[in-house]
This record gives structure tokens, C-alpha cells and sequence, in this order.
């Protein structure tokens, strides 16, 4: 498992062949994530790795991670070992709460987003 602080933009890594996915931590809700510019590159053939994004309407898996919320954004295969750097542009613009807005009472409870600064980045 590799994580990193999103407020971080960049991270490079090495990772075995097989099936990954990448969460963010804080939440179970997410917003804006079109507007991030996400792009995992391979630095061994310098080829863009694609991201594939799971929803269903709007709903996304849920997990807890090192006792954290944490919402999947996207998943990838590698067909082999290699050395990797992802680079995320617009961190500021991702909207991440503790609930669905359709969670009505919890909503209430916690209205607020949370900051980008304590979001945290984790493929595994």
C-alpha cells in the first residue's frame, strides 16, 4: 500500500504487476473529481497509465482504511513491475464530505467539506 497527502500534487512509486486502486481518505462523498487532473505515468516507457473511474449513479465503493473513510476514484492493471509517478493538478477544486448528501440527518451533522490538506492518497 502506498498513500501520499493530496495537497502533496506528486508522488513517484514502485508497485508489482496485478490490480490496484486508488482511494481517498476523509469521506465517503465526493465531488468535482472530473475537474482533478489525475494521470499515473509509467517512468520506464514514460506511457500514461489509464485510470478507470467506478460509480454507479453517483455512488462510489466505500472502505476504511487505517481506521479512515475512504472512497475508491479510480482503478488500473500493470502488467508488469515498474516505477511510477502520479501527479495530481487541481487539488483545491475536489469537494469531500463524511456523508452522502442522501444521508439527510448526517448531513446536518457534518455540513462542512473537508479540507484537501488531510486528504490522503492511497493505492493498494
Amino acid at each position: 500500500m502506498k498513500q501520499f497527502y493530496l495537497k502533496d500534487k506528486s508522488f513517484e512509486f514502485q508497485l508489482g504487476f496485478g490490480f490496484y486502486q486508488i482511494y481517498f481518505t476523509g469521506g465517503w462523498y465526493i465531488k468535482n473529481l472530473e475537474e482533478l487532473n489525475i494521470e499515473l505515468i509509467d517512468l520506464d516507457t514514460n506511457q500514461k497509465i489509464t485510470l478507470k473511474s467506478k460509480d454507479i449513479f453517483g455512488l462510489r465503493k466505500q472502505d476504511y482504511i487505517g481506521g479512515k473513510k475512504a472512497v475508491q476514484v479510480f482503478e488500473f492493471n500493470l502488467a508488469k513491475p515498474t516505477n511510477l509517478k502520479i501527479s495530481i493538478n487541481n487539488p483545491e477544486t475536489l469537494i469531500m464530505k463524511k456523508v452522502h448528501p442522501f444521508m439527510f440527518i448526517y448531513s446536518i451533522l457534518f455540513p462542512r467539506k473537508i479540507e484537501t490538506d488531510i486528504i490522503q492518497v492511497v493505492i493498494k
